[in-house]
């Protein structure tokens, strides 16, 4: 009985919202995530993938809203060219993903639960993904302050991933390199990823030169 007044309420708001342009789910979420945020959100989502550090049909860019509430990219939208209604409003407590958002909301419920992370990337930039195709991290010693930029990594063994190990991975480590899927990011804003996404892929551009050229870098150097 109360599911049916439910449904009924939202009809009637939906048939006032109409004539505007929205639902009342979209409503909500207009009020929900802020106009600055919004613009924000969509802004990072761009510049990720104009940089290359993301896949525009893959990639998957979330920030946290609240102690029960984030919003993630929709399932199929491109990061590219994000609209408003390509974002998602979603509970942190349900375990049951909404059929409209990303593939791996489940993953960024993890780790909002599990750490105090703002914003959370799923990437693909392609140096760091090659090496951990081949089981390999980037070489910090090449440039250890931008390493300092990236924070944690980790690199999860090759096969099915488990809720545990992802659990432990991402309480313990900033980045989680997944084997052909992409590079986990959180961060204490959607800036800070994008500080920690670059760096990174600049470290394994250098680590992928380094080692081709079988190159070894001096730890110190006095001039």
């Amino acid at each position: 009985m109360l599911a049916a007044y439910k449904n009924l309420v939202w009809s009637v708001v939906n048939l006032v919202n109409v004539p505007r342009g929205r639902t009342f789910h979209q409503q909500r979420d207009r009020l929900l995530l802020k106009d600055p945020q919004r613009r924000q959100f969509i802004a990072m989502a761009q510049k990720i993938v104009t940089n290359r550090l993301a896949l525009a049909s893959l990639g998957e860019l979330s920030l946290r809203l609240s102690a029960h509430q984030l919003a993630i990219t929709a399932q199929h939208s491109q990061l590219a060219q994000l609209t408003e209604a390509d974002l998602v409003i979603c509970s942190m407590e349900s375990n049951s993903p909404p059929e409209t958002a990303a593939p791996h909301l489940l993953w960024h419920r993890l780790i909002y639960r599990q750490t105090t992370a703002q914003a959370v990337l799923l990437g693909h930039p392609p140096y760091a993904i090659t090496l951990a195709n081949a089981g390999q991290l980037p070489a910090s010693e090449l440039m250890p302050e931008m390493w300092n930029i990236v924070g944690e990594v980790t690199l999860l063994p090759q096969g099915e991933l488990s809720v545990e190990t992802l659990i432990d991975a991402v309480q313990h480590h900033h980045v989680v390199l997944i084997p052909h899927t992409g590079a986990l990011i959180r961060g204490s804003s959607l800036e800070d990823v994008w500080a920690r996404v670059e760096a990174l892929e600049y470290v394994s551009q250098l680590t992928t030169i380094a080692r081709q050229f079988t190159l070894t870098p001096r730890l110190s150097q006095n001039y």
